[in-house]
């Protein structure tokens, strides 16, 4: 049974300086009429329905209703390629990642998908910019499910319509940088790989219990090593 890859984008592939947040903070201005939106509202491995809902609750404390959170989606991924144009999409894709996915796209042994708490469009505006996007024909995104723990099931239901087939939780692996993505690999009992290119520091993450920690992916053979190893076998 090949390995199913779940990447994380923001820290895990690419990073970009802030342009995600202050594009973000803008759009809540804009569509909710206001100034100083977002202070205080965490947004590292959360979806962004939970950072919106955050922020209306630190704004005025309205809810955040579908209608309101399609306005400021529409917005935000509006300004988001313009924002990354401005800002050259910096800092860019991480260490070792091109080089990785390269090796990993067609390989027999691997899936590739996505399980991001962005909306999948800013995914895909994010990805496109650094010519990521062509490596991943599908996921699980932030307007799937409010929690982030919710969207494995997600990819794991598109897996099996896509596939016919219903795969182990041993053959699956979450990658990121944050607690938060190894919180759904242990919810879902899946293994979880992690790197230290994000915000979260390696005691973090072994805190949070990952499986395996990276300081980045420049060690491409050992980290396909890793990802076929399953817990089966470990």
């Amino acid at each position: 049974m090949p390995t199913l890859l779940l990447f994380d984008i923001d820290g895990t592939l690419i990073t970009t300086g802030g342009a995600g947040y202050r594009t973000m903070k803008r759009a809540v201005e804009i569509a909710c009429g206001v100034e100083h939106a977002m202070a205080g509202v965490a947004t590292a491995g959360r979806t962004d329905s939970i950072i919106l809902r955050d922020a209306m609750r630190a704004l005025d404390g309205r809810p955040l209703t579908d209608d309101l959170l399609e306005r400021i989606r529409v917005v935000y991924c509006d300004l988001l390629s313009a924002e990354l144009e401005r800002t050259s999409g910096g800092p860019g894709v991480l260490p070792g990642v091109r080089q990785l996915l390269t090796r990993l796209t067609g390989h027999p042994a691997y899936h590739l998908a996505l399980l991001t708490g962005n909306f999948r469009q800013s995914a895909q505006i994010k990805l496109a910019y650094h010519a990521l996007w062509r490596y991943f024909e599908w996921g699980a995104f932030g307007q799937d499910a409010i929690e982030r723990n919710d969207l494995l099931p997600v990819a794991l239901s598109r897996y099996q319509a896509r596939t016919g087939v219903t795969i182990a939780a041993h053959d699956v692996v979450i990658i990121g940088d944050t607690p938060h993505d190894v919180g759904v690999a242990r919810a879902g009992g899946v293994r979880s790989v992690c790197v230290t290119t994000g915000q979260y520091d390696r005691a973090a993450l072994e805190q949070a219990g990952a499986d395996v920690i990276f300081n980045d992916f420049s060690d491409v053979d050992e980290v396909m090593r890793v990802f076929g190893v399953s817990v089966a076998s470990a």
